[in-house]
């Protein structure tokens, strides 16, 4: 259950996600090599990307805009 801001303090919270059960909970009917294949990558890239969360504050915020160049590229 979400809180509101107290005190000015916020909270990131951090879960690494059983990718495996999310593949197998969407009933892509991988076999159990596959998934492993599918979930480590994914997996890394949690990691690699969980402790730079920890940067963020609550002023920022994602662009999803995309930025071309005057070229278009």
């Amino acid at each position: 259950m979400d809180r509101a801001l107290q005190g000015g303090r916020f909270a990131i919270v951090v879960l690494m996600k059983n990718w495996v059960a999310i593949a197998q909970g969407h009933g892509l009917g991988l076999s159990a090599s596959e998934l492993d294949r599918i979930a480590q990558p994914l997996a890394t890239l949690e990691e690699t990307f969980r402790p730079l969360m920890k940067q963020l504050t609550p002023d920022m915020e994602p662009d999803f805009e995309l930025h071309l160049g005057e070229a278009g590229e």
